[in-house]
Parts: structure tokens; sequence; C-alpha cells
């Protein structure tokens, strides 16, 4: 089952943010649940203005204002992650997809893989017990780059 295709819970999602927007003393608002759910429909990292343009191009009135603020209430509550990649703007993932995972980058072709490592699990516990910390989450980015980019399939304008 690749990344887009597991299920998502959206019940569940619903329910975690409703409480967090109770204890957070927060309105809890339809366009806020519209935004949410929305979110876990999109299939992978996106913008705040992918986000937006999705949203109008299915008829949901929202403003830019308030998907920006959802998303926030949305990244401290734990349901989504905020990432920023090289010099690119700032994307957001959904957490339940593929929790606690990394990226490796092609800064030739802009190729980008996601994986999960039990090793990589396993140093980021120990570097955290060795400083007296438990860590919670990580975030590895990986610039690499093609070998051979004139043969690179994923290059724009490749055939």
């Amino acid at each position: 089952m690749t990344v887009s295709e597991q299920q998502i819970d959206i019940e569940e999602l619903k329910s975690r943010f409703t409480a967090f927007l109770q204890a957070q003393r927060y309105r809890n608002t339809g366009e806020r649940m519209r935004i949410l759910e929305r979110v876990a429909e999109m299939p992978g990292h996106f913008t705040a203005d992918e986000l937006y343009v999705y949203m109008r191009a299915r008829g949901d009135q929202v403003s830019r204002a308030t998907i920006y603020s959802t998303l926030e209430l949305l990244r401290q509550c734990e349901l989504i992650v905020r990432h920023h990649f090289d010099k690119g703007s700032t994307k957001y993932e959904l957490t339940a997809r593929l929790p606690n995972h990394d990226h490796l980058f092609c800064t030739d072709c802009g190729r980008m893989v996601e994986f999960c490592s039990s090793q990589l699990q396993e140093l980021v516990q120990q570097i955290s017990q060795q400083y007296s910390l438990q860590a919670i989450h990580h975030s590895l980015q990986i610039f690499a780059r093609c070998p051979d980019l004139a043969r690179c399939p994923y290059r724009a304008g490749a055939e």
C-alpha cells in the first residue's frame, strides 16, 4: 500500500481536533472541520495555496486567512507537520498518512523519496538518551544528486 492509498480515519482526526480546540478554548467551527477533511483528501505534501485552490475548486467558501490559521492549529494539534524543503515554499502533510518518516531529494531533477529506517529510529533514540531527553519525533532531509542526469527518468522533460 502506498502512502496515498493508506486509509485515513477522518472521524478519529475530527475527534482529536475537537478535543484540542476545546482544551485550548478555540471555537469548533464548520470551516475548521471542512479544512481538516480537505487536508485528509490531499494525497501528499501541499502548500496552503494549493489547499485553497483545491477547496475553491470543490465549491468550499473559505478565505486564505482561515486556511492559514487552521493549518497552524492542526500543526499545534500534531495532525499535520510543516516542512521547509530546501529553498522551496512551506509544505504540509497529514501525520496519520506516514508517521515519522524522512525525505530524500534530488537537487538535479527534483525527485522526492519518502522513507522509513529502523536504523535511523534507533539512532534517534540513542542520541536522545545520550542527552537525557526523550525523542517525540524527528525530521531528516537528505539532498543528493542524480548519478547521470541525462538518463534520469524523473527530470523535467524526460520521456
